[in-house]
């Protein structure tokens, strides 16, 4: 009985030994996991430190720069050294220098930087003589202007007879100075406008056409110096010296042309004793050489 006993109470002493021994394990990896939470706090708070630092230091630089755009800025567009004290112009032939310079007079004393160079160009094309102009700044205190003017190509009578360029634009009145040029008659509009296109279909190829003419050969001791247009599809073309009228019809004006070139090859580019050729016709073309008799004429099918 003794012996039972014994043997049980020892039994059970020593299950409570091993589960004393196996509480202690599992306390000891719970000391170690908490060291390792407060240093993972440390290595995180020195982290969230450093981010924090390198914002602020950013920011303090974006200030700082903000800073300095801002005053540099203001000294540039308010110094006295950065004020238009001088233009240059070049590229003026017709335009003159005093006309020039009014038109510029607004633009002295602007800062440099805070001029609008779009605009400046826009103002001196109000002028029908000039076609284009660029500007460009001279720092410190300068603006550089090239004007390019219009070339007069031809003379068109309207109210009265103005200057034209080869785009039809209308430039000035022609004060007589210019009498070699072509004259364009036979237009009628309204409401004529300096610098500006004139609104009338044929007018710009009727001057290509009669531009192309003149280099052959044909032309050559005799250039068209008249350019009629007898309707609004029809244009008649008339040479200086012989006046021999060339006929274009307005919507076909590229294959009159080429007409032309065929039938002055089977002429040999001799003009002599013709009344006129009238290139309007579809497909064929009509060659006067009698003036005597207008209603006889040599008729070729092309």
């Amino acid at each position: 009985m003794d012996y039972t006993w014994n043997k049980f109470k020892e039994s059970r002493l020593n299950w409570g030994a091993v589960h004393s021994r196996q509480r202690k394990k599992h306390k000891r990896p719970g000391k170690t996991l908490k060291g390792r939470k407060i240093k993972n706090r440390q290595v995180g708070f020195r982290e969230r430190a450093k981010t924090w630092l390198d914002v602020i230091a950013k920011a303090a630089l974006v200030m700082i720069m903000g800073y300095g755009t801002f005053h540099g800025y203001r000294y540039v567009t308010t110094a006295p050294q950065f004020a238009v004290a001088h233009i240059n112009f070049s590229g003026n032939e017709r335009v003159g220098l005093p006309t020039l310079e009014k038109m510029a007079q607004p633009l002295l004393g602007q800062n440099i930087f805070q001029l609008d160079l779009q605009s400046i160009t826009e103002r001196f094309k109000d002028n029908p003589w000039i076609e284009n102009v660029s500007a460009a700044r001279q720092l410190p205190g300068g603006i550089r202007i090239k004007v390019q003017e219009r070339t007069p190509f031809a003379r068109i009578q309207l109210d009265k007879t103005y200057l034209m360029d080869h785009y039809g634009v209308l430039i000035v009145p022609d004060k007589k100075k210019h009498g070699t040029l072509p004259l364009i008659t036979g237009v009628k509009v309204r409401g004529v406008k300096l610098g500006h296109e004139i609104p009338v279909a044929g007018i710009v190829p009727g001057l290509q056409a009669m531009h192309f003419m003149n280099q052959l050969g044909a032309f050559k001791d005799d250039p068209i110096q008249k350019f009629h247009m007898s309707s609004p599809r029809k244009l008649v073309f008339t040479t200086g010296n012989q006046g021999i009228d060339i006929y274009l019809a307005v919507d076909r004006i590229q294959e009159g042309f080429e007409n032309l070139k065929i039938i002055l090859d089977a002429m040999d580019s001799n003009l002599t004793g013709i009344h006129y050729i009238d290139l309007s016709f579809k497909d064929k073309v009509v060659v006067k050489q009698n003036r005597r008799e207008p209603r006889r004429g040599i008729v070729h099918k092309i």
